[in-house]
């Protein structure tokens, strides 16, 4: 094993290539050790530094294996950091990183999209009216298929009842209830629920339209830096 004494600064420092761990008052003195056996024809070791669980700065041409995956600095022979090694993350650490990743490409994605509706807004309308207008009409359009569907509704609950009381009225007589009045009494109840379903997607839709619209005044108003509002209801 290779052994150098440096006698260059006030203390004695005895460094080992195998295993070496000095403070920062001996780092010259350990490097220029280190070149003096580059210049034996020895291969140079890689100086290292690390902080300990203590604080303390240590250099040295390895790393203890308790510090291997912390932070810590590669140095060239004049001393200087060429060479900065992130500490290992654990997996909380991980975990987090990734979850940021997916929360600012969640937010890169919703500004595009912000992005793409604001021109279709500035492309489609030109004024606040010409909004208000293209709501009312869809409004008006759905509330026209509403009425529709509530219309049939009412039909399918009067033909339910009839089936219902023709099939009672049989039972009261003692006779049988023929099996197309059965069907057609199921295939009516179907159809109720399925308008009814129906009817309840409608309204909703045009909920959402409604709410859309409000929406697309506000932002519109944002981007032409208009509050005045124009153009009736």
């Amino acid at each position: 094993m290779l052994y150098f004494s440096i006698l260059c600064i006030p203390q004695i420092f005895t460094v080992s290539r195998m295993k070496t761990r000095i403070f920062l008052p001996a780092v010259a003195a350990l490097l220029a050790a280190l070149c003096a056996a580059g210049a034996l024809g020895q291969q140079t070791p890689k100086l290292y530094k690390w902080v300990d669980k203590n604080g303390v700065v240590h250099y040295g041409s390895s790393v203890p294996p308790e510090y291997a995956n912390q932070k810590l600095d590669v140095l060239n022979s004049e001393g200087i950091v060429v060479k900065k090694v992130s500490a290992q993350k654990t997996p909380e650490e991980l975990a987090k990183e990734e979850q940021e990743k997916a929360a600012a490409a969640q937010r890169e994605k919703a500004e595009k999209l912000q992005q793409l509706n604001d021109q279709m807004l500035l492309d489609t309308y030109t004024s606040v009216a010409d909004i208000k207008r293209d709501r009312n009409s869809r409004l008006a359009a759905m509330e026209s298929q509403i009425n529709v569907t509530k219309s049939a509704i009412n039909g399918l609950q009067n033909t339910v009842a009839e089936y219902q009381e023709r099939m009672a009225d049989l039972k009261h007589a003692g006779k049988p209830v023929p099996p197309y009045v059965e069907e057609q009494l199921d295939k009516s109840q179907r159809r109720l629920v399925t308008d009814q379903k129906l009817l309840l997607q409608q309204q909703q839709q045009k909920q959402d339209t409604q709410t859309r619209f409000t929406a697309y005044i506000k932002r519109f108003r944002q981007l032409t830096r208009n509050p005045v509002d124009s153009g009736g209801n």
